[in-house]
């Protein structure tokens, strides 16, 4: 009798189990590794907009017309390298599946993506969208409303700002790598394990973007040769759209501020006997200090910096007296580029190292009668006085030392 009640207790228990009901094998999936988005031509690139598009030029009510092309690149299961014995000789052709299509908005596009596509678009495998200048400068705002929408997106994944067509440096890959939004996603972690680039993956510009006083930043990437890709700088941002953008060295600058750590770029400096040194920062310490004098904020940034000399020319042999030269001499170049690289961002309205969330922390008060908006923060702080002060102390020269 207990049997009979216990089998009757698991035949009423399995009632309530769904299993996974809504899951899709791998094979039915269209596993999207990277996104590139440009602005489309139609005459000039003889492109045409798909006709099962659900929106037309009927449709904008006034919207500024601007057509995005979108290629996607799509992972071919079981044709991408695991390991030493995986993938053989497999080229980016084999492994990878690039797919274009266009639309009004990029939800129009993906739906026409879909229409092409037997399998499910998924985005959970999202490496990198590279989305072109002239697209940047339009404005992200409906490209990050999609992508905050679709849950399957990581926020780990990379978002790119490319100076020519993102459709190319989505393909772009040396002949050795077999996937290339894998490889471009590589490149970028790399470069930030080598200090070369903060920690802004697409969450991180979404926080920058929706926090009320700062402004976002993305990697600013250049194609070369077809095959190698240059991390030309960063991309800076008034709102969702792109304001103008850093060199690699002004990237340097940007981490030194956010007391961003490895170093990552070099600094030359000469002394008056004719010897030249790179120093290379080790650690990174900043202080930003804010007053308010006659109802205008002002800001004072004091940057310290740890350095190694990498390299030295014409020189046989270092004293401390040519230490405290050599400082000197860094910190005093050093402070008039990074000044010159926060005008740079005043001019452009962008406030990258967040002045204005810190004024609105500190002085409350202040921002809900003087500031209010975010437009009139723009004002402010393109006028406002801030002065950066830089401190080089050299904690190894690598030299023979008397």
């Amino acid at each position: 009798m207990k049997k009979i009640s216990w089998l009757i207790l698991l035949l009423m228990a399995s009632l309530f189990l769904s299993g996974c009901w809504d899951r899709y094998d791998l094979e039915e999936r269209a596993n999207i590794l990277g996104i590139a988005i440009d602005v489309v031509d139609e005459e000039a690139e003889n492109f045409t907009i798909p006709e099962i598009t659900y929106r037309d030029k009927d449709t904008l009510a006034g919207e500024e017309e601007n057509i995005y092309k979108l290629t996607a690149q799509l992972a071919v299961p079981g044709k991408i390298k695991l390991g030493p014995e995986g993938g053989g000789n497999n080229t980016s052709d084999k492994t990878a599946w690039v797919v274009q299509t266009a639309g009004f908005s990029m939800k129009d596009a993906m739906a026409n993506l879909q229409q092409q596509l037997a399998e499910k678009l998924y985005l959970g495998h999202l490496q990198i969208i590279i989305i072109n200048e002239d697209v940047a400068k339009i404005g992200l705002d409906d490209i990050n409303d999609f992508l905050k929408r679709e849950y399957e997106v990581r926020r780990t994944a990379w978002m790119v700002v490319s100076t020519g067509k993102a459709e190319d440096v989505l393909r772009a890959a040396p002949p050795i790598e077999t996937v290339p939004s894998l490889y471009l996603s590589d490149t970028l972690e790399n470069a930030l394990r080598f200090g070369k680039l903060p920690r802004e993956y697409l969450g991180k510009f979404w926080i920058d973007l929706a926090d009320i006083g700062i402004d976002g930043v993305l990697p600013y990437v250049k194609l070369i040769e077809q095959e190698r890709i240059l991390v030309n700088g960063l991309a800076f941002f008034k709102h969702d759209k792109m304001a103008g953008s850093m060199t690699p060295f002004e990237i340097g600058v940007f981490l030194g501020m956010k007391e961003k750590n490895p170093g990552g770029y070099g600094m030359a400096v000469s002394t008056d006997d004719g010897g030249v040194y790179i120093l290379e920062s080790y650690q990174r310490d900043s202080n930003i200090e804010l007053k308010i004098k006659n109802d205008v904020p002002i800001a004072s940034i004091t940057v310290e910096i740890e350095a190694n000399v990498e390299e030295q020319s014409n020189v046989k042999n270092i004293t401390n007296r040519k230490i405290k030269e050599i400082e000197e001499e860094a910190s005093n170049v050093a402070t008039k580029k990074y000044n010159k690289v926060v005008k740079k961002w005043q001019e452009s309205e962008s406030d990258v190292i967040g002045i204005g969330a810190r004024v609105r922390a500190k002085y409350p008060e202040y921002w809900q009668q003087e500031v209010k908006t975010t437009d009139k923060w723009a004002e402010i702080y393109k006028q406002m006085t801030i002065e950066v002060n830089v401190k080089f102390e050299i904690i190894r020269t690598g030299m023979e030392f008397k």
